[in-house]
């Protein structure tokens, strides 16, 4: 079936916040704001009728003068948006004082992506609940995010970020114990070199994995699993450092008394850019203290975000490869790919894309 869809976000000059057309608009009478208690629980009606479920957190800072940041959060597979609001703590306005935040609920409780999501499209999904809610609410462009857990983690950081569409909408991405299935048989499975398609239109895009080296539901070193691939975190973060053109090198620190490893790639100009967090002993969960973890992971992946936004950079047609000259305060060494790493990258969309005549139409022609 071929359909169309357009997004369209109104905003100002380059040289200004890129502000979406639901700015000067007051909240609908229904919305609350405030911490989790007060998060909405909302219906979107996408372009071929079907009805899907979200939640959306309005922090009580939210001001409809003001661009704001607006996260994506995608729950793992068998769950459901509120069980994802509550592991990754994304609505407690202590670690997260200033992002909306929108937890969508997946199809059958389950993601593009997973072996078993098959006949849907949830990359369209996400960019129709997108522009709905930038024609609502008062949102900046160029901090749009994208996280989530397990299946939804793969979403965000493998299917949304190597999406040719939503790859230039998305600022930056987050999985964590993130499930990348990849490929169609467990035969012959290589989590070291197996294949991970990628179709993004921009370079670099920065994306933050983090992951438990007890893992035993997605093993942190990967494998056969449900007749598909999963690839090792190390060659995970790898492939995004190389595709966005800064090499296999990356650095590594110590932190939490050794309990977390940190491994970045990056450069001079675009340090840190991909980041992975390998957490000891932890299983299948979203680090947090609740869980046993030596760190919160919800601090670290909104302190990424807020470091790269979609116009932090020029457009290039990649980076300039090299391995990051930035240490850590603690003991870093420079280690392999063979070794875990991390990955992600960033990168803004050219202004000619975004403004037109000092106001800009995003929008996008997707064929089914």
């Amino acid at each position: 079936m071929r359909y169309t869809i357009l997004f369209q976000a109104i905003f100002a000059t380059a040289a200004q916040s890129a502000a979406t057309s639901g700015c000067r608009k007051p909240l609908p009478g229904s919305i609350e704001r405030g911490g989790a208690r007060n998060t909405n629980s909302l219906e979107f009606v996408t372009s071929n009728g079907t009805v899907r479920e979200y939640g959306l957190h309005i922090p009580t800072s939210y001001d409809d003068n003001t661009p704001n940041p607006l996260a994506f959060s995608f729950h793992g597979r068998t769950r459901t948006w509120q069980e994802q609001e509550e592991i990754s703590g994304m609505s407690n306005e202590t670690m997260n004082p200033n992002y909306l935040v929108v937890y969508p609920q997946g199809i059958n409780e389950q993601w593009q992506g997973d072996p078993e999501a098959m006949g849907y499209d949830d990359v369209d999904f996400t960019l129709e609940l997108l522009a709905n809610l930038s024609s609502v609410y008062c949102l900046d462009t160029n901090k749009i995010y994208a996280a989530g857990k397990s299946n939804g983690g793969a979403f965000a950081a493998n299917v949304l970020a190597c999406h040719s569409k939503a790859s230039g909408v998305f600022a930056a991405f987050g999985g964590i114990s993130g499930a990348y299935y990849q490929g169609d048989s467990e035969d012959d499975c290589n989590a070291a070199t197996v294949p991970i398609p990628c179709n993004a239109s921009r370079s670099p895009i920065p994306v933050f994995t983090t992951h438990g080296d007890a893992d035993e539901t997605i093993p942190y070193d990967g494998g056969p699993r449900r007749d598909r691939c999963l690839p090792n975190l190390p060659h995970f973060m790898t492939e995004w450092s190389e595709r966005n053109g800064l090499g296999a090198s990356n650095a590594t620190s110590s932190l939490y008394h050794k309990d977390v490893v940190r491994y970045y790639y990056g450069n001079n100009k675009y340090s840190d850019v991909n980041v992975h967090y390998r957490v000891h002993g932890l299983g299948h969960y979203w680090p947090s203290l609740a869980n046993g973890s030596s760190v919160d992971a919800t601090p670290l992946l909104l302190n990424f975000w807020d470091k790269w936004t979609l116009d932090a950079v020029n457009a290039t047609p990649s980076a300039t490869s090299s391995s990051s000259t930035t240490s850590p305060a603690s003991t870093t060494s420079s280690i392999s790919s063979a070794s875990a790493s991390s990955a992600g990258n960033i990168m803004q969309v050219s202004a000619q894309q975004w403004a037109i005549g000092g106001l800009g139409v995003f929008s996008w022609l997707l064929f089914a």
